[in-house]
């Protein structure tokens, strides 16, 4: 017997279908948080930005809620004493970014040296710094050398009080986003 049409369709298809990425179920795990598809983008960046800022590893903002940034959030979610359910919302948002007191992660200093400074200061500008973590390393520096490049400033990738003062004060509207 010849398969009809439509099972040969879900043949060729079930491959495609099994590869879809397992953070592609987020929005039904997380439907009674009220994301939706318009907002979901701009807000899920923006969470994983605030995620990084406190030192908490989501991965590179995208947009896009993987298993990294489900983690990230869980880890946030436990820490701030929330449900943890890793799924990003407008509260959580708002909790990340005007929550006191501040919920950092366990990996960051507990006082900002100039390095998570640094680093906060880039990921508010849209240069991938990594997490704000204090450590200083690959990302941080190739994040500094992008900023110095945007900014017309020598090409040295490394920390300074003068690279601080100019990230804290200088043109916000220059961002890499």
């Amino acid at each position: 017997m010849r398969p009809s049409i439509s099972a040969a369709a879900l043949l060729l298809a079930a491959p495609l279908l099994l590869a879809l990425p397992a953070h592609a179920d987020w929005r039904r795990d997380c439907a009674a948080e009220g994301v939706t598809p318009m907002q979901s983008a701009a807000m899920i960046k923006q969470i994983q930005t605030e995620l990084a800022i406190a030192g908490f590893d989501a991965g590179q903002p995208d947009g896009v809620v993987g298993s990294r940034t489900r983690t990230a959030i869980r880890a946030y979610q436990r820490l701030a004493g929330q449900r943890s359910d890793g799924c990003p919302s407008e509260a959580l948002l708002q909790r990340l970014s005007f929550g006191l007191p501040k919920i950092y992660s366990d990996r960051r200093p507990a006082s900002p040296t100039e390095t998570v400074q640094v680093q906060e200061e880039l990921l508010r500008r849209g240069y991938w710094a990594g997490a704000a973590d204090g450590r200083f390393g690959r990302q941080t520096a190739e994040a500094i050398r992008q900023f110095e490049l945007d900014s017309n400033r020598p090409l040295t990738g490394e920390i300074s009080p003068t690279l601080l003062s100019e990230l804290k004060t200088g043109d916000r509207s220059k961002r890499r986003n």
